[in-house]
């Protein structure tokens, strides 16, 4: 005879995996998403402007690329979210491109 807990199927094992994956969705549906910075070039004031997914307002604004892009590393790295770069004429630039002079 065997006392204490009883095996369980193949199905119930099944069962539980997958209530213990929509529980994990539903955390992290809880938590709030990290937006994305964006450096894009405003044309009507001539300033680099460091804008975040959702916000309606602008974050910060520079005169040079490269201030903008020290600035928006930084905002990146305390907040651990991504920053996507534009071109002065507003096409997606590639982060390889991104070499600032102090690295």
């Amino acid at each position: 005879m065997c006392f204490g807990k009883k095996n369980k199927t193949k199905k119930e094992v099944v069962k539980e995996e997958k209530v213990s994956q929509q529980e994990e969705v539903k955390e992290q549906a809880k938590q709030p998403k990290k937006g994305v910075y964006r450096v894009v070039f405003d044309k009507e004031d001539g300033m680099w402007k460091i804008k975040k997914d959702g916000a309606k307002r602008v974050i910060d604004s520079k005169k040079t690329k490269e201030e903008a892009l020290k600035r928006v590393q930084e905002l990146s790295q305390s907040q651990d979210t991504k920053f996507v770069v534009y071109k002065k004429d507003g096409k997606f630039q590639k982060k390889a491109n991104l070499k600032l002079k102090n690295d």
